[in-house]
């Protein structure tokens, strides 16, 4: 897709309003998209993760129980509601901080379709620290914040499937992006290491040499 012009259009996917001071606490979010659960979301997932729960990939067996279906795996359901409100609760995100209080209210069949919600429990100041996360301290509290989310959802009969709460690192409008090293910066830190390991070696094996020569001349 083009302007008028010649250039091609850009079209951002991350929204401009998911930043840490975008969000208030109380505020809730219907999210805009659903998801119908496929076999293949079900039976994969729970094949690859290696869950033995018959109940999930037997339809034979679950035929004859009060289901009468094989259910969805919880793992599979809560991701499915948690990827639905990313796009309004994580695009700006730069770490995963934490998932509590997970419940699964309905077992979800394939068929179901479901739709996520959103709301804001909680909203802080971030200190990497305190929340045993050394690896982000190199984020300033200045550029990041906290946001605590409930997330729950329904299928379309309206019944709540999930719900659970989820702490997320997210991005302030002043947050500066890391930069990585240009390609010709990382190829010259390359060589340059690699020079050293060479000398290193050339440095040992002298050192090797002169110590075998003074063996052999205390043994004469």
């Amino acid at each position: 897709m083009e302007t008028s012009g010649s250039a091609p259009a850009v079209h951002n996917l991350t929204a401009r309003d998911n930043y840490f001071e975008d969000f208030d606490v109380g505020d809730v979010y219907e999210h805009a998209r659903g998801k119908t659960v496929g076999e293949i979301d079900n039976v994969l997932i729970t094949n690859l993760v290696l869950n033995t729960a018959q109940g999930h990939f037997n339809e034979h067996m679950m035929a004859s129980g009060p289901i009468g279906h094989r259910i969805t795996f919880g793992g599979v359901t809560a991701s499915l509601v948690i990827g639905l409100a990313m796009q309004d609760t994580g695009e700006q995100a730069v770490a995963e901080l934490g998932l509590d209080k997970i419940r699964f209210r309905t077992p979800v069949l394939h068929g179901d379709t479901l739709y996520a919600f959103s709301e804001v429990v909680d909203k802080r100041d971030f200190d990497a620290r305190a929340a045993g996360r050394p690896d982000l301290a190199h984020y300033h509290p200045g550029e990041v914040g906290e946001v605590r989310f409930r997330h729950w959802g329904v299928n379309e009969r309206g019944q709540v499937v999930f719900e659970g709460e989820r702490r997320v690192l997210l991005k302030r409008r002043s947050f500066v992006p890391r930069a990585a090293k240009p390609p010709a910066a990382a190829a010259r830190a390359h060589k340059s290491a690699a020079r050293a390991r060479k000398r290193r070696s050339a440095a040992g094996a002298r050192v090797a040499a002169k110590k075998g020569a003074a063996a052999r001349r205390r043994r004469r």
